[in-house]
C-alpha cells in the first residue's frame, strides 16, 4: 500500500528545472564576496576575501554534532526527488561532511556529518521549482532555499540545506601539463564534462584521527588527494605536494561550498597516458587528459576559461573555479607553491 501511494504521489508532482535562470541578480548582490565564475553550464562565486585568509594562515576546524537532518518540509519531497534523480545517473547514500559555518565568521570552521541523499534533497532542489497537480503556483520555489528576503545568499551558519563540501585538485605533471578527467554521463557531479584531476565530496575519513587539533586546510587536502588517487589511479608516492588555493559557492547547485587545491605530481604527462581508470571508477571516469595551459599572460581570475581555450565548452564549474583560484594564486608571491608551479610551467 505504501509503494502504491508513493507511485500515485509521484505522478502528481513535477520537478521543473529553471534552465534559463542565470542568477545575474544573485551575482550582483554578492559582488562584495568576490567575482563570479562561469562555466559551460553553471555559475558561482569566487570568495576572494576569504581565500586570502585561507592561504595566509591555518584556520582550525571541528566536527560538531548533531549530524545534519533534512528539515521536515523538504522531507515531504525527498522520496519523489530521489526517484526523479535515479533516472539520470547512479546515486549512492554515502557519508559526507557538510559546512555549518562561514570561514571568517568564527575562530573555528564548523563541520558536521551528513548523508549524500540529504544533500540531493536540499541543495539540488534549488535549481528546480516543485509543482503539484491542480496548483496555480509552485509548491516550492527553489530559489527560496538559498536566498534571504533581500535576495542575498544565505550564510552557511543560517542555511537549512546540507551544504556538503565539494573538494577538487588541479594536478600538474613534471612537464607542466594539467591533468584533467573526462567524466561519463553517469557522473552526478558534472556529467559529460571535463573535471579537475580529482574531485568529489569531503568525507568523515578525511578528518585526521590522531589529533583533535586540525585545520580546514588539512581536511580539504586530505579529501582532494584521496579523490585524486581514486580517480587517476595514483599512489601516495606519486604525489609530491599539495596546497589549498581557495573556495567558492556553486550557486547553480544550491550555493554549495566548493574547495580547490593544486597538487604537484612525480609523473609526466606521457606516463599518465599509459594508465587507465580503475574498474570501480570506470562508471564515472572516461579517461585522463594531460593538457597544456595557456601562456601566463592570459591568466585572469575573472576569465578562467581562457586558460583552457580549446576545451572551454566542456569545462565543469569545479574546474573553472580551480583555474580562477590558480590564476589568483600565481600572482601572490607569498603562495607556498608559486615557485615550484612556475618552474614546471616555464620549464
Amino acid at each position: 500500500m505504501e509503494i502504491r501511494a508513493n507511485r500515485r504521489r509521484s505522478r502528481e508532482v513535477r520537478f521543473q528545472p529553471r534552465k534559463g535562470d542565470t542568477y545575474r541578480d544573485v551575482i550582483s548582490h554578492s559582488a562584495d564576496l568576490g567575482p563570479s565564475v562561469e562555466s559551460a553550464r553553471d555559475v558561482g562565486i569566487l570568495l576572494s576575501r576569504e581565500n586570502i585568509e585561507l592561504r595566509k594562515r591555518p584556520i582550525r576546524a571541528i566536527v560538531r554534532t548533531p549530524d545534519y537532518r533534512l528539515p521536515r518540509d523538504l522531507r515531504t519531497w525527498s522520496l519523489d526527488y530521489l526517484n526523479y534523480r535515479a533516472k539520470t545517473g547512479r546515486i549512492y547514500n554515502d557519508s559526507v561532511l557538510c559546512l555549518a559555518s562561514d570561514i571568517l565568521s568564527d575562530d573555528v570552521v564548523k563541520l558536521r556529518a551528513g548523508r549524500y541523499f540529504d544533500f540531493m534533497c536540499s541543495n539540488l532542489l534549488a535549481p528546480l521549482d516543485i509543482w503539484e497537480v491542480g496548483r496555480k503556483s509552485p509548491a516550492l520555489r527553489g530559489r527560496d532555499l538559498i536566498l534571504d528576503a533581500d535576495g542575498r545568499l544565505v550564510p552557511f551558519k543560517r542555511s537549512r540545506l546540507a551544504n556538503h563540501i565539494g573538494v577538487s585538485t588541479l594536478a600538474l605533471t613534471t612537464d607542466g601539463q594539467l591533468l584533467l578527467v573526462a567524466q561519463t554521463d553517469d557522473n552526478i557531479g558534472s556529467p559529460g564534462l571535463l573535471a579537475p584531476s580529482g574531485s568529489g565530496a569531503l568525507e568523515p575519513r578525511d578528518v585526521p584521527r590522531d589529533t583533535d587539533d586540525y585545520t580546514i586546510q588539512q581536511v580539504v587536502i586530505n579529501g582532494a588527494e584521496r579523490e585524486l588517487r581514486e580517480e587517476c589511479h595514483l599512489t601516495a608516492r606519486e604525489i609530491e605536494e599539495s596546497s589549498l588555493v581557495g573556495h567558492g559557492r556553486w550557486v547553480s547547485r544550491g550555493a554549495m561550498p566548493e574547495f580547490c587545491a593544486v597538487t604537484l605530481l612525480n609523473l609526466s604527462g606521457d606516463q599518465m597516458l599509459d594508465r587507465s581508470p580503475r574498474r570501480v571508477e570506470q562508471s564515472y571516469v572516461h579517461e585522463f587528459m594531460p593538457v597544456s595551459l595557456a601562456p601566463l599572460r592570459l591568466w585572469d581570475p575573472n576569465r578562467p576559461l581562457e586558460m583552457l581555450p580549446q576545451h572551454r565548452q566542456a569545462v565543469s564549474w569545479p574546474l573553472a573555479l580551480g583555474l580562477a583560484c590558480l590564476a589568483e594564486c600565481i600572482k601572490d608571491e607569498s603562495w607556498s607553491l608559486r615557485k615550484a608551479v612556475l618552474a614546471r610551467l616555464e620549464g
